[in-house]
């Protein structure tokens, strides 16, 4: 059985736990894709470079990083540190890290998003020279092939321009869903900083629990912020048919327990 978690890059995040956690249940037979995050990093490498960063707000509320050449170029570095850190928290507890590269593994691709809109005050900005990207391609073979040779595979958020041949800025939620679909995987762990989608963000006992296609008006109206994202990411999965998916507190001692365990928003077709 397949499953493939993916988990967030921010500054501070205590990613040993599930590190842990997944040496061991891949030492029982389970197969783990782990997609990661770099946005620590990335702030980290902006300060120290003096690059501006720049979050953009659509006009439907989403929030994006704009990334233009020189941000690619840093955005690149920022996932090789954060895989590099995530690889040898596997390594330390005896599991086998395989980084993945879409400019050398071949294992996806997206279509550039050239410009964005912001929603500055009302008005309709065109931002111009972006380079993030929407993931239109996932070929399983590389990471079936490392999963079968029995090591874990670490996947950045980044995916391949298929005409500039660079790599391009993606959704780390929206990947890790394609990827799930893609691989056939039986369940789709989505980590974050809190409990999974709650009726009140600032009340966790308002967690939801249980949910569906059917009830997805419902669900999108309790999501708000990054989790907008997320819940699209979701969505995106159960159309692709993973029959689980869960979004889940990453900061327990067992997040992957804690998630299967009833602690989390599951969502099923």
């Amino acid at each position: 059985m397949i499953s493939v978690v993916k988990i967030g890059g921010a500054a501070g995040n205590d990613t040993e736990p599930l590190m842990r956690e997944i040496a061991a249940r891949s030492a029982d037979g389970e197969q783990w894709i782990v997609v990661h995050g770099a946005s620590g990093a990335m702030n980290e490498l902006c300060a120290r470079e003096g690059v501006e960063i720049h979050i953009v707000t659509s006009p439907s509320g989403y929030r994006s990083r704009f990334v233009g050449e020189r941000e690619r170029v840093l955005f690149c570095r920022a996932a090789a540190l954060y895989g590099d850190k995530i690889a040898a928290e596997l390594e330390k507890y005896g599991a086998k890290p395989r980084r993945f590269d879409p400019e050398k593994d071949n294992y996806n691709e997206a279509k550039r998003k050239d410009f964005l809109r912001e929603s500055v005050n009302g008005r309709i900005r065109i931002l111009r020279g972006n380079y993030s990207g929407t993931v239109t391609k996932i070929a399983k073979e590389p990471l079936i092939s490392a999963l079968d040779d029995g090591f874990v595979p670490l996947v950045p958020p980044l995916a391949l321009d298929g005409e500039l041949k660079i790599s391009l800025n993606v959704d780390g939620d929206r990947l890790a869903a394609q990827i799930a679909g893609a691989v056939g995987a039986e369940r789709l762990i989505i980590l974050s900083n809190i409990p999974g989608l709650m009726k009140n963000a600032d009340d966790s006992t308002s967690l939801i629990k249980n949910g569906s296609l059917a009830d997805w008006d419902i669900l999108e109206h309790y999501a708000y912020g990054n989790m907008k994202r997320k819940l699209t990411a979701c969505r995106e999965a159960l159309e692709l048919a993973v029959p689980h998916i869960f979004i889940a507190d990453g900061r327990t001692e067992s997040p992957i327990a804690n998630a299967l365990q009833g602690n989390s928003t599951c969502l099923a077709r």
